[in-house]
């Protein structure tokens, strides 16, 4: 008992010294390869609140290798939140390794029971006398839990996993709720005090007034350009309407080129002489024949002779002049 006592006390004092790497830790008893504490806080919680079960061990890493130890807990009805912390600190042959579980209950479980569900309360303070019982089937203002004993297992790989301690937890008392502000805690035997705790004043990067301008000339510079084709839109004159004048007949423009060419050159009116007979192969072969003729004569047509040919097409096709 001397032995496990002197060990324990070194564990005490271990985790001041967790944060200085000049600090020595303090070694085992003789014939102890490890000594181990834990502990749930807090002890008395409201429901729902969580609940931090800590267990650490020193360990002989000469005898024992620390990455093969492991705590093996069960909790129900609390259920572990999140994933274990595990923290180690060597120093020569010992190593200092601290397992943390965070628990939370939110069953129908946790809430405060009945009567019979808790021990008798303790005698409210100051007076020695016990606390006043609710009576069969009211609801208590509290809940205690005994939580299954944890284990410390070694995963030896000759041996097989070794149960190396027993871990039993302390008991925890979860509170109700209701009408607990108008209780007096100290007659509960609950260590609870009220205090309003100011929040901190915000504190921005940048200023809040400046950021939304910002913002605003942003989008006004973003709304710059449809409203530049909008107004250019509406600006906007519609084009002339044109009239197009009906195109002319074949025939027609070979008259016209013909009454244009009189006062060309010489060739010019044969060319238009040519056009002309072209157009009128296929309805008067007669006159296209005389066009030809008077076109490709030896003596060079006359600006009368193409008036009165032109003059002949349009009286037998009845075609205005």
């Amino acid at each position: 008992m001397r032995a496990l006592a002197v060990g324990l006390a070194a564990l005490a004092v271990l985790p001041a010294g967790c944060g200085g790497g000049d600090e020595e830790v303090p070694s085992l008893p003789e014939g102890r390869r490890l000594v181990s504490r834990h502990s749930l806080t807090p002890p008395v919680q409201l429901f729902a609140e969580p609940v931090v079960a800590r267990v650490e061990i020193l360990v002989d890493n000469v005898r024992l290798d620390p990455e093969r130890i492991r705590v093996a807990g069960f909790f129900e009805p609390y259920e572990q939140e999140g994933a274990t912390v595990r923290t180690r600190r060597d120093q020569g042959r010992y190593t200092h390794l601290r397992y943390e579980f965070t628990l939370r209950c939110l069953v129908y479980e946790c809430l405060p029971g009945t009567t019979g569900a808790d021990p008798p309360r303790p005698p409210t303070f100051g007076t020695g006398a016990q606390s006043p019982q609710p009576a069969a089937g009211e609801i208590s203002d509290r809940k205690t839990h005994k939580l299954k004993p944890a284990r410390i297992l070694y995963d030896d790989p000759e041996k097989g996993t070794q149960r190396l301690s027993n871990l039993t937890w302390p008991r925890v008392v979860s509170v109700s709720r209701q009408d607990l502000s108008a209780r007096d805690a100290s007659s509960l035997g609950f260590p609870f005090k009220g205090s309003v705790t100011p929040l901190q004043e915000a504190i921005y990067r940048a200023e809040p007034a400046l950021l939304g301008a910002g913002f605003l000339a942003g989008a006004l510079a973003l709304l710059a350009l449809p409203a530049a084709l909008v107004i250019g839109v509406l600006r906007r004159k519609p084009p002339p309407v044109v009239e197009e004048k009906p195109e002319l007949p074949a025939l027609e423009r070979a008259l016209r080129l013909v009454e244009w060419a009189r006062e060309g050159e010489d060739e010019e009116r044969r060319q238009a002489l040519e056009v002309l007979a072209a157009e009128l192969d296929a309805t008067s072969p007669e006159l296209a024949e005389d066009a030809r003729r008077l076109g490709w004569s030896r003596t060079p047509p006359s600006p009368d002779d193409l008036e009165q040919l032109a003059q002949r097409v349009r009286e037998a096709d009845d075609a205005p002049a």
